[in-house]
């Protein structure tokens, strides 16, 4: 009896550590949207006049398999008035790319890598994932860095 109980202990151990362990593999998304929240942004739809204003392509999105999260001090309503529009000048913004996962984003620069920067690829990466733009699998574009470096 005690055999098969610490059988069943034991299986349920190496599930919750397995459990853990996929959970820890997840996105950085979710640390930074709440640094980011915490210091007064909201993500809001992307849409097409913002990517215009920001330079952000429908291609470039589509060719990453990337999500776009865009982030804004400025608040809106459905049918904004003139002090809320006047609020965009000076409300700050953040755009960050979130790739399904470090692979995906690693895959999506070597892509783009001449053939000798392919083979210091390890050597690039190591210095990509220390700047203060990475943080796992998500890519500060525009915002503050200072936030976005404190979720690492």
């Amino acid at each position: 009896m005690k055999k098969k109980l610490s059988v069943v202990v034991t299986a349920l151990a190496i599930v919750a550590v397995l459990l853990v362990g996929l959970c820890a593999c997840g996105s950085a998304w979710g640390k930074i949207k709440s640094a980011y929240e915490n210091e007064g942004y909201h993500e809001i739809e992307l849409t097409e006049a913002l990517k215009k204003a920001f330079g952000v392509k429908d291609e470039d999105v589509k060719e990453a398999d990337a999500t776009v999260h865009f982030l804004t001090t400025a608040q809106l309503s459905e049918d904004p008035t003139i002090s809320e529009l006047a609020g965009l000048v000076t409300a700050k913004y953040a755009i960050v790319w979130e790739y399904t996962n470090v692979d995906e984003l690693q895959k999506h620069y070597k892509e783009d890598l001449s053939e000798s920067d392919k083979e210091k690829f390890d050597e690039l990466w190591e210095k990509y994932q220390q700047s203060d733009v990475v943080n796992e699998n998500c890519v500060l574009i525009f915002g503050d860095q200072k936030i976005f470096k404190g979720t690492k």
